[in-house]
């Protein structure tokens, strides 16, 4: 089977009345081995922070996962083997004196993606 094959029937495939809108499977080197029509293209330095963030697990927390030049929310992951990222449409943030940033409760439609390591 080849990792195109993969990528359409596997991690395309409905599971559950859900689907993802995006999957890739890439080298370390940033080469891409298979995708789909809808991933995102990727900018070297949005690779280079994902790459860095397997050696140094928390580097991205501060700065946010960007793919596509779109910004993602780096949430629950295993350091060094996978990174979770989470996008909110319309995200309004409000700021206090007691908190830095918290999300209001007008949140859209959210996705969501995971970058797992092959040891």
């Amino acid at each position: 089977m080849s990792w195109q094959t993969y990528v359409d029937d596997h991690l395309m495939c409905e599971v559950e009345g859900h689907r993802l809108t995006a999957a890739a499977i890439m080298g370390s080197d940033g080469s891409v081995w298979a995708q789909s029509a809808s991933f995102p293209q990727f900018k070297p330095e949005e690779f280079t922070n994902v790459m860095n963030d397997f050696n140094e697990p928390g580097s991205l927390a501060p700065i946010g996962l960007f793919i596509g030049s779109s910004k993602y929310m780096v949430i629950q992951g295993e350091s060094g083997v996978v990174i979770r990222g989470k996008k909110t449409h319309e995200l309004n943030t409000k700021m206090s004196r007691d908190q830095v940033a918290s999300p209001s409760r007008r949140q859209a439609k959210q996705w969501s993606l995971a970058f797992m390591m092959s040891q």
